[in-house]
């Protein structure tokens, strides 16, 4: 072994630090100046019996616990240790939960970057809520004026007021009912006879155009819904049908008029009650027999 030499040291001290073995071979004095031990330290590692502190030299090394690991959990604990110095994510006890960390910081940075200030706890992104009835009215200097108007009368003007208001919403509501209907009903194209018929199942209208359908039965039938709705349009109008083909149309013909059908079992028959939907009757201005004959 080549024996390391101070350049500042003179040819004694260093031939003092270094002794010849048996066989000619040179090694390290151990009591020659401690800086020699630093490079044969560096290049063969700390021999066995040098756990103590070497006197006027060196403390012993400390054993590392990461150089015993492997590399992979060396890695980890690198990561980890990262992780719980950072300010940005807070420690974690587990895998899953610093994932879900990891996950909302990277949702904040990207509310951050798209210039969206997240809320105080979650980020919410939600619109402000419109101010509700009772708060506009409160702002509303025309309301706050009636209010105040109201308020400054006497218990019995303050009934007849109300009263007032009572009556005229009923009246006001009874007068809208049956034209909005009628408006609705004869000039929105839903309400057209081939939007009448799209209001069929998809099975009934396959049944209507494929079989042979009996026209006096189905106009029988048109006819009786709509001289029983014309007069009573909140009643429920109630008949026994054994034969099912007949119940099928009397289903397709309630859908096509908008109204409601439904059967049931009762005494050992099949009873159907059919219903309006709305508070007026308006019947389609082509009844579906009509219909049926303008498509054949």
């Amino acid at each position: 072994m080549v024996v390391l030499e101070n350049p500042e040291a003179g040819p004694e001290e260093a031939a003092a630090a270094a002794r010849v073995v048996p066989g000619g071979r040179r090694t390290l004095n151990p009591r020659g100046p401690p800086w020699l031990l630093v490079p044969f330290l560096l290049l063969h590692g700390r021999p066995s019996g040098l756990g103590r502190p070497l006197p006027g030299c060196l403390p012993a090394l400390a054993s590392s616990q990461v150089k015993r690991l492997s590399a992979s959990r060396r890695k980890q604990h690198f990561i980890n240790q990262a992780v719980r110095n950072s300010d940005l994510v807070p420690k974690a006890k587990g895998r899953k939960s610093l994932q879900r960390l990891e996950n909302t910081q990277y949702l904040l940075t990207l509310l951050e970057t798209d210039g969206a200030t997240p809320g105080p706890e979650d980020g919410d992104l939600a619109p402000p809520a419109a101010p509700g009835i009772f708060a506009e009215a409160c702002s509303n200097e025309t309301y706050v004026e009636i209010w105040n108007d109201f308020m400054n009368r006497s218990g019995e003007e303050q009934e007849r007021v109300l009263r007032y208001l009572e009556d005229e919403g009923k009246s006001k509501a009874r007068r809208r009912g049956p034209t909005r209907g009628e408006d609705r009903r004869r000039e929105d194209p839903a309400y057209t006879p081939r939007e009448c018929f799209q209001r069929i199942s998809r099975r009934l209208r396959a049944v209507l155009k494929r079989s042979r359908i009996p026209m006096e039965t189905l106009e029988t039938w048109e006819e009786r819904l709509l001289r029983f709705f014309s007069v009573s349009p909140q009643a429920v109008y109630t008949a026994m049908l054994d034969n099912s083909f007949e119940r099928l149309l009397l289903h397709a013909i309630c859908q096509y008029m908008d109204l409601i059908s439904a059967s049931a079992d009762l005494e050992g028959k099949r009873q159907m009650k059919v219903s309006n939907r709305h508070l007026d009757f308006l019947p389609p201005g082509l009844l579906l027999s009509a219909y049926l004959e303008q498509r054949s």
